[in-house]
């Protein structure tokens, strides 16, 4: 039984998902930080940009890093 008010996972999560929601989560805090505001939505036009291409370096990060591991997987290594 698990304490109240804690959620489990019905199925394990993959490395590579923890470590998305980390370095978004990161990237959010340090942007948020940087320019002063409370939520990336707060932040001017240009801002935005600037924080819409670190969130899809981030997805493409991962995505480059799970094409790998997907690839060694097929190799039997």
């Amino acid at each position: 039984m698990s304490e109240r008010g804690k959620v489990e996972p019905s199925e394990p999560v993959h490395p590579l998902v923890v470590k998305r929601h980390r370095l978004l989560s990161e990237w959010s805090y340090e942007f948020c930080a940087k320019y002063g505001v409370d939520y990336p939505d707060e932040a001017t036009p240009a801002q935005e940009a600037e924080y819409d291409a670190g969130v899809k370096a981030i997805y493409s990060r991962i995505r480059e890093e799970f094409a790998a591991e997907e690839e060694v997987a097929g190799r039997g290594d």
